[in-house]
């Protein structure tokens, strides 16, 4: 048996206009949740955006899946968004993400 292709992970968004935001946000019990907020648009509907990374390294990357086929060149707005799921003792101030288009240092907003 032959060896697997390796799989191919989504490209970096090219979304257009993007935008970032990041909260942290208390709950009860102490520490903070970690959320993150895209928003962009593309030409064409049918896009799919979503953050990728890991809390602890406090870096993330937004990518995006491409729709297939035929579709209408229509402006179409899209959001994404990243929850960590469990708090965080230490939620980090700022965080990295990053696109086609570079890293962008995002800071890191109390939830209010």
């Amino acid at each position: 048996m032959g060896a697997q292709p390796a799989p191919i992970s989504p490209p970096l968004s090219r979304g257009s206009g993007i935008e970032y935001r990041a909260f942290a946000r208390p709950f009860e019990g102490g520490g903070a949740v970690l959320c993150l907020i895209a928003t962009c648009y593309y030409g064409t509907p049918g896009y799919t955006i979503f953050f990728q990374g890991e809390p602890g390294t406090n870096e993330f990357e937004l990518l995006e899946m491409v729709p297939e086929g035929i579709e209408p060149q229509l402006v179409t707005y899209y959001l994404g968004s990243w929850v960590s799921g469990q708090r965080l003792a230490d939620p980090p101030t700022h965080v990295a993400i990053t696109d086609a288009s570079g890293t962008y240092r995002v800071k890191v907003e109390h939830w209010s």
